[in-house]
């Protein structure tokens, strides 16, 4: 009787081929994975350029803006928050769909209005369903990946967020050709294009869900696990907001104070999203315990360097060669960040999902508040600067938390 030798025995090649190999055969997994692929391409056409469109085509001030922001952000905080009670009370793909819908729905509406208060209403229901969509994927294939080992699950985790990686460091500058031939509209419509996809990959799987169980003995008292997600929620929500007021300020400093254009705003978005996909896959090859301190750590030191280099940056080729600390930072934070949340409420894979995606909502939610207004006084320039303090914060929250008692035995 022939014994199959563990993986950890085996050569470097044959074992990364079998770990693939595992990943691939898990149920479901592969078409969630081209799924979110789409939807991150079409919210990597779309999103890139929303702040331009808001601020040239439909003429909103800064202050405006701010209010169109927060209309969206609030609205996904609450509504990806529902939708993650939902699924844990009753796990099914019916909340992921209808947000693909609402997603599809969101960019058709945009490519023809913009008239202030409609785009409002966009903002705080299709739109806002749009932010639901990364959490209900992550909940998904949580159920999924757990029924295999926890290798498999950290690295179909970190997988799922290089692949929205993938998807953003193609589709900003595939939105960048889009706007030059047909404008706003083209990229809104190619970002519904592409949520149609994800929507009918995700329909024809016939993808289902499975409620995640935890190891009992890795469980700490209730409100000593309150306690820990409430620093690392708090850290990860000002990592958020210093990574959104940047993105808010970078396309209007590139192409109004530095002379860039529209494709330049693009490219730049890719860059840097191309530059974060080797940082996820060295934990594909490669899990570390989730949580961890030190890579968490390590991204925040980054990204506040890459704030303080773009804040005195003169030209846009110094934004381009940034994006390698950008991508760092995001990298690091973004998964590990994802797999923290999820360590820490193993028996609730939509709630930890949705918190962490909230952290974002929430992060976009402050940015959003706080960009208009300073914008307008200060001008958007100096928003890098504030970016950079909250980037210091955030590292300093994390290195207050307490150490987790949830990591991989």
């Amino acid at each position: 009787m022939s014994v199959v030798p563990p993986l950890e025995s085996l050569p470097e090649e044959t074992s990364h081929f079998r770990r693939f190999g595992r990943l691939a055969g898990t149920s479901c997994f592969l078409p969630l994975v081209s799924a979110m692929f789409f939807v991150g391409l079409a919210t990597a056409v779309a999103g890139s350029y929303l702040i331009l469109f808001a601020v040239d085509k439909a003429h909103m001030s800064p202050l405006a803006l701010g209010v169109f922001l927060t209309v969206d952000s609030v609205s996904g905080v609450i509504i990806s928050t529902g939708f993650g009670r939902w699924f844990d009370r009753a796990p099914s793909p019916v909340p992921l769909l209808l947000a693909l819908l609402m997603t599809v729905c969101a960019y058709s509406l945009l490519s023809v209005t913009t008239n202030f208060y409609l785009l409002l209403l966009i903002a705080g229901v299709p739109l806002g369903t749009s932010l639901a969509v990364f959490p209900q994927f992550f909940a998904l294939a949580k159920g999924h990946l757990d029924r295999v080992d926890a290798n498999t699950s950290e690295r179909g985790t970190a997988l799922m967020r290089a692949t929205w990686s993938i998807s953003w460091a193609i589709g900003p500058a595939f939105g960048a050709l889009i706007i030059n031939w047909f404008d706003f509209s083209g990229v809104f419509l190619t970002g519904a294009m592409c949520a149609v996809i994800a929507t009918v990959i995700v329909s024809s799987a016939r993808v289902h869900a499975f409620r995640t169980t935890a190891n009992p003995l890795h469980l700490e008292p209730r409100s000593q696990t309150i306690r820990q997600a409430g620093f690392a929620a708090s850290s990860l929500t000002l990592f958020h907001m210093a990574m959104f007021m940047g993105s808010i300020a970078l396309p209007v400093v590139a192409t109004h104070e530095l002379g860039g254009s529209k494709a330049d705003v693009g490219l730049t978005f890719s860059v840097c999203a191309l530059l974060e996909v080797p940082v996820m896959f060295a934990f594909v090859l490669r899990p570390s315990a989730a949580g961890s301190y030190g890579w968490i750590s390590a991204g925040f030191v980054a990204l506040t360097a890459y704030f303080v280099v773009i804040a005195w940056g003169p030209s846009v080729s110094v934004l381009l060669l940034a994006q390698v600390l950008r991508a760092i930072g995001i990298g690091l934070i973004a998964y590990q960040g994802i797999s923290y949340m999820q360590a820490l409420m193993p028996n609730q894979a939509g709630s930890a999902a949705a918190l962490f995606s909230n952290t974002a909502n929430a992060g976009f939610l402050f940015a959003s508040l706080s960009a208009g207004g300073w914008a307008q006084v200060f001008g958007y320039r100096s928003m890098f600067f504030v970016c950079a303090v909250l980037s210091v914060l955030g590292f300093v929250l994390m290195q207050l938390q307490p150490k987790p008692q949830l990591e991989r035995r």
